[in-house]
């Protein structure tokens, strides 16, 4: 399979995914008593924190984190360097981690700190 049809594989797939994401999936899968309200709201937070990626983030995020394909697994499938895979998932995680943080959260809700 050539870089670009490889990329437009992955891409489909996290469109199919974003329709039904692998963190609700995983918690339904699960055995054991429901899940809590705040396991549930923070489903729904991460959720929406990675549909708020860009494309490119949001599919080496979910490769590398989720999948646990390595650079040059992600380089290949994508057609990019592994630098910019590297690049690219260093840039998701501060994405995420400036979209999930507790200030922020606090901020949106209206609770100015």
């Amino acid at each position: 399979m050539d870089a670009p049809a490889g990329r437009e594989l992955g891409l489909n797939r996290l469109r199919r995914q974003s329709k039904r994401p692998d963190v609700e999936a995983a918690a339904e899968r699960q055995s054991g008593p429901p899940p809590t309200d705040e396991t549930v709201l923070n489903q729904k937070l991460l959720s929406q924190a990675l549909d708020r990626l860009s494309p490119g983030y949001r599919t080496v995020l979910v490769l590398h984190d989720v999948e646990g394909l390595t650079h040059d697994e992600i380089a290949k499938r994508m057609g990019v360097a592994v630098g910019t895979s590297k690049s690219q998932l260093h840039k998701a995680r501060a994405r995420m981690r400036d979209l999930l943080s507790p200030a922020r959260a606090k901020n949106e809700a209206g609770n100015h700190v």
